[in-house]
């Protein structure tokens, strides 16, 4: 597996090297920390990343309970990279459990 790859699903494209991504061919800003937990998704596609994991790997530790922070940059990156934030089709909410990026939607 790439170690840097670059991801496409829907008519996002984003390349994890240069950390960067384009929705229909235009430039998509995305803060340092919806960098970290899209990356997380991304590098696990089709798995389940637990809110423990992106908390502990984003924030630390002692923020394991903060579920709130992980609900609003998934809101985020919704707006920004779903065709419809509010069904999105690849960046899927486990509920209870976590997240789940889906390449194919």
């Amino acid at each position: 597996q790439d170690a840097e790859p670059v991801v496409t699903f829907g008519d996002v494209t984003v390349d994890l090297a240069a950390r960067s991504a384009e929705r229909a061919g235009e430039r998509v800003r995305l803060t340092p920390t919806e960098w970290k937990v899209l990356e997380l998704l991304l590098r696990n596609p089709g798995r389940l990343v637990t809110r423990q994991t992106l908390l502990t790997e984003i924030w630390g530790s002692e923020h394991v309970t903060d579920t709130g922070y992980l609900r609003l940059y998934l809101a985020q990156l919704r707006r920004k990279l779903e065709v419809d934030p509010a069904q999105p089709r690849h960046l899927l909410t486990e509920s209870g459990m976590g997240y789940r990026f889906a390449a194919e939607g």
